[in-house]
Order: structure tokens, then C-alpha cells, then sequence
């Protein structure tokens, strides 16, 4: 009986990601077809390549089952939605339609038209309902400020004027092709800076609207530094001892000499410049920025209070630090998954939960080496990294045979049984 159940669950899970799927191929047409009178044909072409686009990434998010359906997920995100349209009576569009995606990246998106994509990473990353509702209402700024449009149709303009440059080049007129460069560059910078505005301008529509919200005022400014936090943590700092303690199985010696990266002398010495800017072409503002244009344009207090999450959040989340592992392993994010994990087991190393995933992780990569996809989840060793821990990492992962792979993941999957 409860195979017939479970095969009748799988059965109408794709039934309704097939049936939603259709639906939203035909949204996304009826949003284009509504637009016209484009002030370029590569204008249009912008557009019609954006649509395609939209439709492309988000068939293929329903393919690789991507979507988190599930009902405590759905229904605290649609209750954020509503609210801060109810708040805000004002916003130009009041219905939103959003997808939920299986990652650990904590970040949203809105794809404008109303779209937006939410990566799960973000309620693991966050506080509270209250932070919650202040990225959302960042990404309804964004929306409401059309700029997606404006990027679409900058796009288009960029691509016009390089068209124009280009025909008018000679092919031997170096110099002039060499200025061109140039101006591309200096369009590219002039677009950047033009992102980074986008930015301040959603901060502070979004905290108008958060505002609104009467919550805490404090968790929309505090919320800015929890995302910078994720983005400046580099937590992998692994000793070397951890591959000794994880991987010298007692039919299986670990060898030291795998975790050794040789520098590659021909490069040793030479320094290389980076003809573009890095912090010319960043697409948003550093936090210091973005906190201190929000406390001058503002003026409220903003001292941290003391607040409670909501029972919804709290199930969110618990549920999404529950899935952490399930959602690197669904990805196929297997390098980084074992990254945590060993520095996990680095600090905990009485954390007995975490030696399933990494038997499943060292079984997929030994059904990966049979099938020759290895390299498909297992990047090559780049002596000339700087992230030491990544590559020591790939570098052991390479030294393996395909019994070696076999060999770990079964000790670990038999481990944690």
C-alpha cells in the first residue's frame, strides 16, 4: 500500500509541475505580447532575447525540479507579499508571482514583470520575518522602479552604439579601433555605476515601503549586514590534519602527497594588470555606502531591538537548515558541499549526522568517474589559485581511483547507519 501511495505522490507532484509549467510558459508570452512600439530593432531584440530567456531558466528550474512547493515555504513568502501590497496602497502592481529555488545562496532577484526568484539559502541566512520582509520589499523597489526595463533598454543602446563604432572602423586604422575599445570600456564602467545607483535607489524605495510595515525599523539597516556577511565569510580554513582524520580508513591509507599543490614555476614572478577596473565594473554599491545613504536620507533609529520570529519563520528555517546538505547534493554541488562538511567535522567532529552526506557525496562521485562525468563535478586543480583550501581539495579528489571513491563512500554511508 504505501508504495502505491508514494508512486501516486511522485505521479501528481509532476502532474502539477507539468500543468504549472504550461501556465507559466503562456504568462510569460502574454507579458511579451503585450509590449510594443520598441525604439529599436535592437531594442526588440533585447526584449524578445530577455523573454526567451525568463522562459528557458524557468522551464528548466521545473525540469530539474528546482521549485520548493512545500506549503510553510509558500505560504510565508505570499503572506509577506500581501502584506507589504496591503501596506502600500500606492505600488503601481499589487500581484507578484515568485518561485522558490533549492539553493544555499541567500539571495533574491526580481526578474521584473512582477517576477521574482527566491533562493532558499536566504531563510537559513536571515534572522527573522522582519529581515524577510525587508529583502522582499528591496526587490519590489526594484520592480516598481522598472529596472529591469531600463537594463533591458540600456542593453540595447550599448549594442547600438557598438555597432555604429565598429562600422566605422577601417581595418587598418588601429588607433581608432584601440580608442574604441576604450569607450566600450568606459560604457561598461558607466553602466556599472548606473547598477550601483539602482541600488541605493531600491534601498531607500524599499525601506519607504518596509517602513510601512510599522516592523522593527532596525532589522531592514541590519539586514544589509547579514548579506554582507555571507558575502566576506570565507570559513573554509581546513587543516590539513582533517583529511588524516577523515579519510586514513582502516583498509584505506590516506596519502599526505595528494593535498600537495606544486606552484606552476612558469608563471612564478610575473605579475598580470587587469586591463578593467574590478571596482569600476561591481554592480552594487559597498555596504558603508548603502548604510550610510540610508542613514542620511532617513534619520531613524536604527539601534538593534530585541525581536521574537515568528512560528512560520522558525519552521522555515528549520526546515531549510535541515535541508542545507540535501539542497548541495540536489544541486550536484558536490566540491563545496564536502568543503563544509569537513569543516564541520573540523569543529564537531562528534557531528555523527554529517557521515551520510558525505558517503552519498563519495558515492555519486564513484558513479560519476564510471559513467566519465567526473570532471563535469570535480574542476581541475589550479596550482595558481589563491583558494588553497578548494584546491587541495580538487587535488585529492583527482588522486583517487574509482575503488578509492567507492571505498569512502561506503565506509561513510555503512558509518552512518
Amino acid at each position: 500500500m504505501k508504495y502505491f501511495v508514494l508512486f501516486f505522490n511522485l505521479f501528481f507532484t509532476q502532474f502539477v509541475y507539468s500543468q504549472t509549467k504550461e501556465l507559466d510558459s503562456k504568462y510569460i508570452k502574454n507579458i511579451k505580447s503585450s509590449l510594443n512600439n520598441f525604439n529599436s530593432r535592437e531594442e526588440k531584440k533585447e526584449y524578445d532575447s530577455y523573454f526567451k530567456f525568463l522562459e528557458h531558466v524557468i522551464s528548466l528550474n521545473y525540469n530539474k525540479n528546482n521549485y520548493i512547493l512545500d506549503d510553510d515555504y509558500q505560504k510565508l513568502t505570499q503572506n509577506t507579499f500581501q502584506l507589504i501590497n496591503s501596506k502600500n496602497p500606492n505600488l503601481k502592481s499589487n500581484t507578484s508571482k515568485f518561485y522558490i529555488i533549492k539553493s544555499n545562496i541567500p539571495n533574491a532577484s526580481s526578474l521584473g514583470f512582477n517576477l521574482y526568484f527566491i533562493e532558499s539559502g536566504l531563510f537559513k541566512q536571515l534572522d527573522n520575518q522582519f529581515q524577510f520582509a525587508a529583502v522582499i520589499c528591496h526587490e519590489i523597489a526594484h520592480n516598481e522602479l522598472n529596472h529591469t526595463r531600463l537594463d533591458i533598454e540600456q542593453d540595447a543602446e550599448f549594442e547600438k552604439d557598438f555597432k555604429q563604432e565598429i562600422k566605422s572602423i577601417k581595418r587598418q586604422d588601429f588607433l581608432k579601433l584601440i580608442k574604441s575599445q576604450n569607450e566600450v570600456i568606459q560604457k561598461k564602467y558607466d553602466l556599472a555605476e548606473q547598477s550601483r545607483k539602482k541600488e541605493i535607489s531600491a534601498d531607500s524605495l524599499g525601506y519607504i515601503l518596509y517602513k510601512n510595515l510599522n516592523y522593527p525599523k532596525s532589522e531592514y539597516f541590519h539586514l544589509l549586514k547579514k548579506i554582507e556577511e555571507f558575502d566576506q565569510n570565507d570559513k573554509y580554513l581546513l587543516n590539513d590534519s582533517i583529511y588524516s582524520y577523515l579519510f586514513n580508513l582502516p583498509e584505506q591509507k590516506f596519502n599526505p602527497k595528494s593535498i600537495i599543490i606544486e606552484k606552476n614555476s612558469l608563471f612564478d614572478g610575473l605579475n598580470f594588470t587587469e586591463h578593467v577596473n574590478k571596482d569600476s565594473i561591481r554592480s552594487h554599491p559597498n555596504l558603508d555606502d548603502r548604510l550610510n545613504w540610508i542613514q542620511k536620507n532617513f534619520k531613524d533609529d536604527f539601534t538593534k531591538q530585541k525581536v521574537a520570529r515568528s512560528v512560520d519563520f522558525e519552521n522555515v528555517k528549520a526546515k531549510e537548515i535541515n535541508n542545507y546538505y540535501e539542497n548541495y547534493i540536489h544541486n550536484e554541488e558536490y566540491t563545496n558541499a564536502l568543503l563544509e562538511l569537513m569543516y564541520e567535522k573540523q569543529i564537531h567532529s562528534n557531528r555523527n549526522d554529517l557521515d551520510k552526506y558525505i558517503g552519498e557525496i563519495f558515492m555519486k562521485l564513484y558513479e560519476s568517474r564510471k559513467l566519465l562525468k567526473f570532471n563535469k563535478y570535480v574542476a581541475q586543480v589550479d596550482a595558481n589559485d589563491k583558494n588553497i583550501n578548494t584546491q587541495k581539495l580538487l587535488s585529492f579528489l583527482w588522486s583517487l581511483t574509482n575503488d578509492e571513491l567507492k571505498n569512502i563512500g561506503e565506509y561513510y554511508t555503512k558509518k552512518a547507519t
